[in-house]
């Protein structure tokens, strides 16, 4: 049954609410009563949007991945630059989308410790695309000699959850630190760090390896 004009515009306040609900309280902490009361309508109004809970929290997920195309930004910087460009570049939007999207980053950390369908759909949606993205530079640069035999994908997601704990954290270690921290701190500090021990070994013109790696 197609929902008309009045329809969706309900569901988006549903949606809005449930996402600061969510944001602020974590999905065990928002039930379907306190959204509802949020919205002034009542349970069974939201279930005629939404199959329930889980539903309405996948949908949350999705319309923020939606609004910010993180899949369509990094494929417009793939192949682009160096190895530590392509980590940079990931760094840098990960570090903006925290800034520009907080409420986000409050619903990322409430279901960090989170299982099942609600934290898998939140790694689907928001940490999944910046790891493909960069297992796949490295698979196209490991081909090409560029970096050493490495396994992408465990590679991509240890970079990605660096990035994604300072993003999470960061005024936590200037709480515990009483040094206020930047997002170029965290991207000029760590980023050639990971991207150098990413680099092949050097080879001589004759084609043997230098120093420790011979």
């Amino acid at each position: 049954m197609k929902i008309g004009s009045k329809g969706t515009i309900r569901r988006q306040q549903i949606l809005d609410e449930a996402t600061t609900l969510f944001a602020d309280h974590g999905y065990g902490g928002a039930s379907i009563r306190v959204i509802a009361r949020a919205c002034g309508i009542t349970e069974a109004a939201i279930y005629r949007h939404f199959d329930g809970k889980t539903h309405l929290y996948e949908e949350v997920i999705r319309a923020k991945a939606a609004e910010h195309d993180i899949a369509g930004h990094l494929a417009a910087r793939s192949g682009r630059g160096g190895m530590e460009d392509v980590l940079r570049s990931v760094a840098e939007h990960i570090l903006a989308l925290a800034a520009k999207d907080p409420e986000l980053m409050r619903l990322m950390f409430n279901s960090s410790l989170g299982q099942g369908s609600v934290a898998d759909v939140l790694f689907a949606e928001i940490r999944l695309p910046y790891i493909r993205f960069v297992a796949e530079e490295l698979r196209r640069r490991i081909a090409a000699g560029e970096v050493r035999d490495v396994d992408p994908m465990i590679t991509a997601r240890c970079f990605v959850g660096m990035v994604m704990d300072c993003a999470l954290n960061i005024g936590v270690w200037e709480k515990l630190t009483d040094r206020e921290f930047q997002a170029d701190d965290v991207v000029c500090n760590n980023v050639p760090i990971f991207a150098r021990g990413l680099e092949a070994p050097a080879v001589h013109r004759d084609g043997g390896q230098t120093g420790s790696e011979r």
